[in-house]
C-alpha cells in the first residue's frame, strides 16, 4: 500500500500539470483578447455611427474571451480543488508546517469561485443582450466592467491564497526534500509576483510550474526506491 507521502506528492504533481494546461488556455484568451480589442476599435473608429446590428461581431469577440477565461478558470478550480488542496492536506498529516499551504488553497478556490460566478453573469448579460440588438453597446460596456470588478476582488484574494500555496509551499518543499529546484520555483513565483504590477506577470509562473512538476518527480522517485529497498533486503 502506497504510503500518505508518496500519494500526496501524486496528487501535486497532477495538480501543477492541470495548471500548466490552465495557464495555457489563460495565454491564448489574452492573446486573443488583445487582438479583438484591436480589431473593434478599428471597426468601431472606421465608422462610429454604424447599425447596432453590427456590433453583433464585437460582441462574438468578446464572449469568446470570456469563454476562454472562464475554461482556463474551471480547469485552475479543479486544479486547485480537486488535486492541489487534497495534497497539500495530505503533506499537512506527514508535516504540520505545510498546514499554512492548505489554507492558502482554501483562499484560491475562493477567489476563484468569485471570478467563475462575475464571467456566467457577465456571459449571461451579453447574450440576453444579443435580443437586443440596440442594448449591444451598452451590453458589451456592462459586461466588460462586470468582468474587470470579480477580477480584482477575486484577484486579491486567490492572490493571497497564491502567495501562501505556492510561494510558501514551494519553500517548504525544498526544506523538506532539499531539491534546488524546488526553491529556483519559489523564486520565480516572488519574481512573478513583482513582475504582476509591471502588467508582465504570468511566464515565470509557467516556468515555475514546469519546475515544480519535475522536482515533485524526481522527489516520489527517491522515496518510492527508498520504499522499496528495505523491502527487496
Amino acid at each position: 500500500m502506497e504510503n500518505v507521502e508518496i500519494s500526496a506528492l501524486k496528487t501535486l504533481r497532477s495538480g501543477f500539470l492541470y495548471l500548466l494546461v490552465a495557464l495555457v488556455v489563460a495565454v491564448i484568451a489574452v492573446v486573443a483578447g488583445l487582438a479583438s480589442i484591436i480589431a473593434a476599435i478599428g471597426f468601431v473608429g472606421a465608422a462610429p455611427h454604424r447599425p447596432a446590428a453590427e456590433y453583433v461581431g464585437i460582441l462574438g469577440a468578446v464572449a469568446f474571451l470570456l469563454a476562454l477565461v472562464l475554461i482556463a478558470v474551471a480547469i485552475s478550480l479543479y486544479a486547485v480543488f480537486g488535486k492541489i488542496r487534497p495534497g497539500m492536506r495530505q503533506l499537512s498529516q506527514v508535516e504540520g508546517g505545510f498546514h499554512i499551504c492548505y489554507v492558502g488553497t482554501t483562499l484560491i478556490l475562493v477567489g476563484l469561485l468569485i471570478v467563475v460566478l462575475g464571467l456566467i453573469v457577465g456571459i449571461g448579460i451579453l447574450a440576453s443582450a444579443g435580443f437586443s440588438p440596440a442594448a449591444l453597446p451598452g451590453a458589451v460596456f456592462s459586461g466588460l466592467a462586470l468582468f474587470a470588478g470579480v477580477l480584482i476582488i477575486g484577484g486579491i484574494i486567490a492572490f493571497i491564497g497564491n502567495i501562501l500555496t505556492f510561494v510558501v509551499g514551494a519553500f517548504k518543499l525544498h526544506a523538506r526534500y532539499q531539491n534546488s529546484l524546488y526553491m529556483v520555483a519559489g523564486i520565480l513565483f516572488v519574481i512573478d509576483i513583482a513582475l504582476l504590477f509591471l502588467g508582465a506577470s504570468g511566464i515565470l509562473t509557467l516556468v515555475g510550474y514546469i519546475l515544480m512538476y519535475i522536482a515533485l518527480g524526481d522527489t516520489i522517485n527517491k522515496l518510492t526506491t527508498a520504499a522499496a529497498t528495505p523491502a527487496q533486503a
